[in-house]
């Protein structure tokens, strides 16, 4: 015998036609069900005095740090992390839309800041509230994480010939420019201290992801012999597993296409560099000739130059 199913609230029999009936009512009487909201009636909002950025904070929950731009004035910031944080997941939870009003917002003034939320539903009579944000001053965990010197990884960066001094000076400036775009999409992600080395020098870096971004945008753009090392720091409480410290050692190619050199004893045209070897063509016979970046640093050679074919070649 098949059991019919009845509506808990008018006792209508439910159809077939869904399997799915919310709350164990009819269609009818579950789209007359208020919702029961639940809006914080409080809101802090933290502003680090350190690097600017703001963080919402409810009773029971933090949430993400991130920047102002300066593209967007404070109302339409205001409404930004409020409905990211917060009132997305609300919405979608109730099948509802949230809208923000405010009088004239200031973030720069440190005046607490009143809004009313209107909550509009298909279904329901719309709701108002009103939310106070307090606005609080404190250092972000990131500072203080800057500001303590801490780091999970290090990327080293290394020169083979004295020529390279300018590049390094140039690597350095794109080092601090990926820096700046990586902390403006995540607080996380930073340059903890800079280390001047003989040929170069160490970015000791907050996250391995960071370190990762580093060696990706580098290698775009430059070409490095690549090594990569671990050393033991200690052991992760929660999981029981060993925590290592990632190094990264980018030496930088110190040739270039076109170059001519001496390699071995013979005159060579570089004719092209790979993702981890260098192509050499011999400047008599034109054979070519490849080997690894590993295995290049190891052999015998130095630079030649030459003003016009035929000339001399002299070592640099």
């Amino acid at each position: 015998m098949k059991l019919r199913k009845f509506c808990a609230k008018c006792g209508r029999a439910l159809t077939n036609d869904s399997n799915n009936y919310k709350n164990f009512l009819c269609n009818d009487c579950n789209s007359k069900i208020i919702p029961n909201y639940v809006i914080p009636e409080k809101l802090t909002l933290r502003n680090c005095i350190n690097c600017g950025a703001y963080s919402l904070k409810t009773k029971d929950q933090e949430y993400n740090w991130q920047y102002k731009s300066l593209a967007i004035d404070d109302s339409e910031f205001l409404k930004k992390i409020l409905k990211e944080n917060i009132f997305l997941k609300f919405d979608k939870k109730f099948n509802v839309t949230s809208e923000f009003s405010f009088e004239n917002p200031d973030l720069s003034e440190r005046i607490d800041i009143k809004t009313n939320v209107i909550i509009k539903s298909k279904d329901n009579p719309e709701v108002q509230e009103e939310i106070l944000i307090n606005l609080r001053d404190i250092s972000c965990p990131y500072c203080a994480r800057r500001r303590g010197g801490r780091f999970d990884a290090i990327v080293q960066i290394r020169i083979q010939h004295q020529k390279d001094k300018k590049k390094l000076e140039e690597i350095l400036a794109d080092c601090l420019k990926i820096e700046e775009n990586e902390n403006f999409k995540r607080l996380s992600n930073f340059i903890s201290k800079i280390d001047d080395v003989t040929n170069g020098f160490d970015l000791k870096v907050s996250t391995n992801a960071m370190a990762r971004v580093f060696i990706a945008r580098l290698r775009k753009k430059y070409h490095f012999e690549i090594k990569i090392s671990k050393k033991l720091i200690g052991v992760d409480s929660e999981k029981g597993s060993d925590l290592y410290r990632l190094s990264t050692l980018l030496r930088l190619i110190p040739v270039g296409k076109n170059d001519l050199i001496l390699f071995e004893g013979i005159k060579y045209h570089v004719k092209s560099i790979s993702k981890n070897r260098i192509s050499l063509q011999k400047v008599s016979g034109g054979k070519i000739k490849n080997i690894k970046y590993s295995e290049f640093h190891e052999k015998k050679w130095l630079f030649l130059e030459s003003n016009k074919p035929g000339d001399d070649f002299i070592g640099r």
